[in-house]
């Protein structure tokens, strides 16, 4: 069967659908064969970016997100592979089309949480201006399912071995917030959220540094570190501090692991995704998300409380079987077509 990835090379449809290519060899050996060019295939998946445009106003980004749909012949599945377990742009397409399935990077482990009023579909920012719910999901959540893929898939660390005992810093703090670019996501305004959520952060880390701690923080909120100095001050901080931005997931999380840094983040703990790399006390220490334990955290690490060689192995191994190895992504999205019964297949 040739599954055809439409416009992979729009936007973040090429992230989306990059470990599938990647891995495209062993998909073969179970009957699918993915392709980007020709218009011979047999089936089709389409990416967020072809059907979802947050510069629109979400009725316009979901009537051209439909009216691209209805160009396309063959059966098809979409793929959201947006960092967030937000739904939003994407949720509302999917439920007027024909898509067999929708697959999505991460998912709330709750689906309530997605019936509960948050502000474009992020639980962890501020309730207090709740636009936005997918309050008949009970309706539509037989078909949706985890993609098999999520943004720590597009991560290839080159691991290092640093001495721990030499880092001179005591956290890694290097992400911005109140930048001058404004983002609009179907017509709301972005920035308030993300800011706030970060500044949380900061305001935690100012404690810190008066108490002594010795904190790498840009020198202003919206700064832009050259990356060898970024990577620098990562390798030299016992911590890496990773707070959630548009999404929780991001590559930082990982390079924390690759400069040997014990990782401090926001619980994950509200999420699904396959593969689950984050599993605190484990591959992370979680804090709460408005980071009002964060001091107690950062004192468990710098006090011996957190076995970090132990962390960081576990890490490292759990990330190369997880995401180095086609075997589990292979079998995971042929488990989902085997499911559609108009897919004719044979058994392995």
């Amino acid at each position: 069967m040739k599954v055809k990835l439409l416009e992979i090379n729009k936007h973040r449809n090429e992230t989306t659908f990059r470990p599938y290519y990647m891995f495209r060899k062993a998909f073969k050996t179970v009957g699918i064969d993915f392709i980007t060019e020709g218009n011979n295939y047999d089936y089709a998946w389409v990416g967020q970016a072809s059907i979802a445009d947050k510069k629109l106003s979400l009725d316009e980004s979901v009537s051209r997100g439909l009216e691209f749909l209805n160009n396309i012949n063959t059966p098809y599945m979409i793929l959201d592979g947006q960092d967030s377990a937000s739904l939003i742009g994407v949720y509302e397409v999917f439920k007027e089309s024909r898509a067999d399935l929708l697959l999505k990077n991460t998912l709330y482990k709750d689906w309530n949480d997605y019936k509960k009023p948050s502000v474009n579909g992020r639980t962890y920012w501020d309730e207090q201006d709740s636009n936005y719910s997918c309050e008949d999901i009970d309706e539509y959540k037989s078909k949706i399912s985890l993609s098999g893929t999520n943004w720590l898939s597009t991560v290839q660390p080159q691991w290092q071995n640093i001495d721990y005992s030499q880092k001179d810093y005591d956290i890694c703090a290097l992400f911005g917030y109140k930048g001058e670019k404004q983002n609009y996501e179907h017509g709301l305004f972005q920035n308030k959220y993300y800011d706030l959520h970060r500044e949380l952060c900061h305001n935690q880390l100012d404690r810190l540094e008066e108490k002594g701690y010795k904190v790498a923080r840009l020198s202003n909120k919206t700064e832009k570190l050259p990356p060898q100095e970024y990577y620098n001050l990562m390798a030299r901080s016992k911590i890496v501090l990773a707070p959630f931005g548009y999404g929780e997931m991001a590559p930082r999380d990982i390079e924390a692991n690759m400069f040997c840094s014990t990782l401090i983040k926001p619980s994950m703990s509200h999420l699904v995704s396959n593969p689950m790399w984050y599993e605190d006390n484990v591959t992370y220490l979680a804090c709460e998300h408005d980071f009002s334990d964060l001091e107690d955290k950062v004192k468990l690490v710098l006090e011996g409380g957190v076995d970090i060689a132990r962390m960081i192995n576990k890490g490292r191994q759990r990330f190369s079987n997880m995401y180095s190895n086609p075997t589990s992504l292979v079998k995971h999205v042929y488990e989902q077509f085997i499911k559609l019964e108009e897919i004719e297949y044979e058994e392995v």
